[in-house]
């Protein structure tokens, strides 16, 4: 996915010269005039870089980036802009949390150097963080295992990878694990265009091969069989190779790539798993979203382990969120996890958890999805308290691209 720039210089002449050079190199870029719109834009847009002129009317560059650093929570790479009288003060603002700094009169080559290292280290610190506090394959049965075994020989190679597996069973937390801690993974979905994404270093990575549009599927295809591709592609359905064929809504010739693909295993498939897993959920929430530490006991395990989980690990994992959300007693009791599992595997027939929309059939696929798209990221933002933590949580996608997709919908939330 394409960085987003934003660039603070009360020269009109600069600012929209950077504009149009960064918007040539594949940037998303944003521009403000002075301090106050270069605030309101970050509250909106959550830019991957800044570049911010020193010299600016009202509040200059440094003192701006040290209230951005302030707070210690700001971990937007800022890069300054200086004169030549300004050097030793733009050297100085690194002290302040500024990475590097470029000199006026702008050197091109120059400056577009500083932004592909500025962002470059910036990613491979937010990938480090990120893949710390991602969730990983669980278990050790045999048959997970084997598949951790093949992923890590798998990280090797540039070739384009296929996973089947039911929805629930863990397809994009194998696609993580499949990435590593050094490669990011950005995810492909029907509203964008795959030519229009430059990634620094990540693995592009499609949820369901059937939500594409044709034109995307061929888009795709002719990535995948390009040697000189900028992605390692990583594709997953809920659908075996035969379903797929026989679907004509995925291309053929795409279809046919799922004859070797991996199977990501269904929960039922290694229920020996399931102590490992429960420790390993009561352990995230607790270090993740501060919920209390609780303990199931061997009966409680065993219980757990003869639950047929009809929406797979992702219903295990609500389960753990809300019998941890019951109470802060140490011991689970064998009631309390009856009643808890009657609610989290109930039918889902609730007002509240149910979407009825009419959908006008004169609008053509990719219409149709971004009005259901629309409406159900609406309901969730309302049960989310528009709180855009809680509804990546909700819907299962990352922060930064919610924005991008809150923003193509035309939907709104407050920053977090």
């Amino acid at each position: 996915m394409s960085a987003r720039i934003l660039v603070v210089d009360d020269e009109p002449d600069i600012r929209f010269l950077l504009k149009d050079i960064l918007e040539d190199e594949g940037y998303l870029v944003d521009v403000a005039e002075h301090a106050k719109a270069a605030n309101d834009l970050r509250r909106v847009s959550d830019p991957d870089l800044v570049l911010l002129d020193i010299w600016m009317p009202d509040v200059d560059g440094v003192t701006l980036l040290k209230q951005w650093k302030s707070t210690g929570e700001d971990h937007c790479p800022v890069v300054m802009m200086s004169g030549h009288g300004t050097v030793e003060t733009a050297v100085e603002a690194t002290r302040y949390g500024a990475i590097d700094f470029v000199e006026k009169p702008l050197s091109m080559a120059k400056l577009l150097s500083t932004v592909k290292s500025a962002l470059a280290s910036s990613v491979a610190a937010e990938l480090r963080e990120n893949w710390r506090r991602q969730e990983e394959p669980v278990g050790n049965s045999p048959l997970v295992r084997a598949l951790k075994q093949r992923m890590q020989e798998l990280r090797e190679s540039n070739h384009a990878v296929f996973f089947t597996g039911p929805n629930g069973s863990g397809r994009r937390v194998w696609a993580d694990y499949l990435s590593g801690p050094e490669v990011g993974l950005e995810v492909f979905d029907s509203t964008q265009d795959l030519r229009q994404l430059v990634p620094l270093r990540a693995n592009l990575y499609v949820e369901e091969i059937c939500d594409l549009a044709m034109e995307q599927q061929a888009e795709l295809l002719d990535g995948i069989l390009n040697s000189e591709s900028r992605f390692r592609f990583i594709v997953s359905s809920r659908l075996k190779h035969g379903e797929l064929i026989n679907n004509a809504a995925v291309h053929t010739q795409i279809a046919g790539m799922w004859q070797d693909a991996i199977t990501i295993p269904s929960l039922d498939d290694h229920i020996e798993d399931i102590p490992e897993l429960l420790e390993y959920y009561v352990n995230w929430y607790s270090d993740y979203e501060q919920l209390p530490y609780r303990h199931f006991n061997v009966a409680a395990q065993n219980l757990l382990r003869n639950h047929h989980w009809r929406g797979d690990i992702s219903q295990l994992k609500q389960f753990v969120k809300a019998i941890l959300s019951n109470s802060d007693a140490d011991n689970i009791e064998l009631p309390e996890i009856e009643q808890t599992l009657r609610l989290v595997t109930s039918s889902g027939s609730e007002a509240d958890n149910q979407l009825q929309i009419t959908i006008d059939m004169d609008l053509d696929l990719r219409e149709a999805r971004e009005v259901f798209e629309r409406e159900y990221l609406s309901r969730h933002l309302a049960l989310s308290g528009n709180n855009i933590s809680e509804l990546a949580r909700r819907v299962g996608q990352e922060r930064t691209h919610l924005y991008r997709k809150l923003k193509s919908l035309g939907l709104q939330t407050k920053k977090q």
